[in-house]
């Protein structure tokens, strides 16, 4: 498969088939991410590779656990039904033969160290930081769902799950200064996506000449 015919046959799936996935083809999946580029090379990510039943539905009691105990605070007023909405675009994962936790550390470049200087509040700071890690990581993360998409499985990006995530700090064993920034379940895919519509090119591109 060309690059360009995997980056439109890409889709976000939440159904799959429930067919186990070697580890061959998450050997050459990750490897794939790992030739991202990040910054001065630090390569700040880490992946684990979740097929363990418990461990899934583990995790997803924690965040349906955490999704209840949110849409309760009194501070939402009417909008906690929204937050209970959350539920089945959160925890969908569980269902697939596999789920990548993809895990991100702290990158502090120079001029963090020099926002560090000016004494800034870290409000401040974090206005005027590029946020390298999570750059590198994210481009990571596009390469494995491209990669995947070549293999034949599907993917789906999740950050919803993350409204748990000491929780699955915890499940996962995930030690400092590591934190998690995302799951992607993949599987073959057991649906047939509709066709993406995306905006037209005039929408987002602009030339300065």
């Amino acid at each position: 498969m060309e690059l360009i015919e995997a980056i439109k046959k890409r889709r976000s799936i939440r159904k799959f088939r429930s067919d186990k996935i070697p580890k061959e083809d998450i050997y050459d999946i990750i490897y794939a991410a790992t030739l991202a580029p990040s910054a001065h090379n630090k390569q700040m990510w880490r992946f684990i590779a979740i097929s363990n039943k418990d461990i899934l539905r583990e995790m997803k009691r924690a965040i349906m656990n955490e999704i209840e105990e949110v849409s309760n605070w009194q501070e939402l007023k009417g909008a906690g039904v929204k937050v209970k909405g959350m539920r089945a675009y959160s925890t969908f994962f569980v269902k697939a033969p596999l789920v990548f936790a993809v895990l991100v550390k702290p990158y502090h470049s120079m001029i963090d160290e020099v926002l560090k200087l000016e004494g800034l509040k870290k409000g401040q700071a974090e206005l005027l930081r590029s946020q390298v890690e999570i750059q590198s990581v994210a481009a990571a993360v596009e390469n494995l769902l491209l990669a995947a998409t070549e293999k034949g499985y599907g993917t789906c990006w999740m950050c919803g799950p993350l409204i748990a995530a000491p929780a699955l700090k915890e499940i996962l064993k995930i030690e400092e200064p590591w934190r998690l920034m995302a799951l992607v379940p993949m599987g073959i895919p057991d649906q047939e996506p509709k066709p993406k519509i995306v905006k037209k090119i005039d929408e987002v591109l602009e030339f300065i000449d």
